[in-house]
């Protein structure tokens, strides 16, 4: 996966949109995470729905069978988040450094 990708579902488990309870409209859920840092950080031409549409078909985020209407951190991105956190720390430490 990519970094910018990585940053998009690190800050999701952040900010604490994880589960159907918690989820948010597409344009709120860019605004939460600071799409347009990490879209200029990492120079990421594509906008923020064909990116968030290539993480819910990877089973990471979730818009709930409601095209792309709302977002939020599924079970497997919350996994995944964990693991690299705890496997790959020092990748996660320079993403967050790069985006804060």
């Amino acid at each position: 996966m990519d970094d910018y990708e990585i940053a998009i579902v690190l800050q999701a488990y952040d900010k604490g949109i994880v589960g159907m309870p918690n989820y948010v409209s597409l344009e709120k859920f860019s605004k939460m995470i600071n799409w347009r840092k990490i879209s200029s950080v990492y120079r990421v031409k594509k906008g923020f729905k064909s990116v968030a549409q290539k993480l819910v078909k990877r089973k990471l985020l979730s818009d709930d069978g409601k095209s792309m209407a709302v977002l939020y951190l599924d079970k497997l991105g919350v996994v995944y988040i964990t693991g690299m956190i705890e496997n790959e720390s020092e990748r996660i430490s320079k993403i967050l450094s790069t985006i804060e």
